[in-house]
């Protein structure tokens, strides 16, 4: 059995494993490998919207987003209960022409090996000794480390590290169409959640998503939401993934980290987590180049007080007769307000 050993092992090769690499690289630490279990491109079930803040901050990196053919879709609808309710203009959300992320990975992916990045692709763990810093691989490898990063999601092999924790189901398929360019936001289909038509240039993607709840059916709810609007497709390339609610543990066993979602690092309300996923890599590349921990515990630490108010916002914003407020009479008399929040709260400006 061949045997490795690097300065830092990140596993999972996504936005924020590669944050991790490539800042750790900028700050002068470059015996690092990324593990990654697919082979790129790879899918991700994700609408792939980004906003400006985190255009901005993949710019930052060296990814040329017009590579991944971003662009506003100034048509954004808010619905309610299958009802039109608000036209927003669109002034911060990007998309692109799959409106999905595998080609943002994708090109990420590709500015990582051009910044000599080492990624090992096909590769699971298989075992992991947290006393001795060394992993197994499907490979038929053994890798010893001095930090460990866990970038791999949800329910990642990390996440046997951490304490059950609620969490966001999202669903989504994708075909082609003649539809409008748009973005329909839909409230009122899931009990805690939203769903979504985003047509662009020949593609619609349709999704819902929902704080899980394992007695729901929700394939039985992405069907009924589709036969309200009309929508035929094929569902045997229907996806589904999981987020989470509420920050995780950052650090354990002094050496071992976890970024973006595996870390919890997800808003609860409006399941955007590119941004902090960048953002946790940045951080976490800091506290491991200056051997600091705290200045990831902050962080982290920081990321929980604030989405703990969100996610008592999200219970609040889901109550039956506050959607109804909001609705029905929120955007008929305050739509400003309404579009403004939209534009530079929720997506951003800057």
């Amino acid at each position: 059995m061949q045997k490795n050993k690097y300065h830092v092992l990140i596993i999972g090769a996504g936005p924020s494993g590669l944050s991790t690499a490539l800042n750790l690289q900028k700050l002068g630490i470059k015996d690092i490998l990324v593990i990654e279990q697919y082979k790129f491109p790879r899918y991700k079930c994700c609408a792939g919207y980004i906003t400006n803040k985190t255009k901005k901050y993949y710019e930052k990196l060296g990814l040329d987003i017009s590579k991944c053919h971003y662009s506003l879709i100034e048509d954004f609808k808010i619905y309610y209960n299958l009802k039109l309710k608000q036209t927003i203009i669109n002034k911060f959300l990007y998309t692109n022409k799959q409106i999905e992320r595998t080609e943002l990975d994708y090109e990420f992916y590709k500015t990582a090996i051009s910044n000599n990045i080492n990624i090992k692709e096909n590769a699971k763990i298989i075992k992991h000794n947290l006393r001795e810093n060394e992993l197994t691989l499907s490979t038929n490898e053994t890798i010893n480390y001095d930090y460990l990063v866990f970038a791999d999601g949800t329910l990642g092999f990390g996440s046997q590290y951490q304490k059950t924790s609620s969490r966001n189901i999202a669903m989504q398929v994708t075909f082609s169409s003649k539809f409008k360019n748009s973005i329909n936001i839909h409230f009122g289909i899931t009990q805690k959640g939203y769903a979504w038509v985003s047509n662009y240039n020949g593609t619609t993607n349709v999704g819902i998503t929902d704080v899980y709840n394992p007695k729901n059916n929700y394939n039985l709810i992405f069907k009924e939401f589709l036969k309200k609007l009309n929508i035929s497709c094929d569902l045997k390339d229907l996806k589904g993934s999981f987020t989470p609610i509420g920050t995780r543990k950052g650090i354990i066993n002094k050496n071992v980290y976890f970024v973006g979602d595996a870390a919890g690092a997800c808003d609860p309300l409006t399941l955007s987590g590119l941004r902090y996923g960048l953002k946790s890599g940045e951080v976490c590349a800091k506290a491991i180049t200056k051997q600091n921990n705290h200045i990831y515990k902050r962080y982290i630490n920081i990321l929980k007080i604030k989405f703990i108010i969100v996610n008592i916002i999200l219970k609040i914003f889901y109550l039956k007769f506050i959607l109804f407020l909001i609705f029905n009479v929120g955007c008929r008399f305050f739509s400003k307000i309404i579009s403004y929040i939209f534009n530079h709260f929720f997506v951003g400006k800057k």
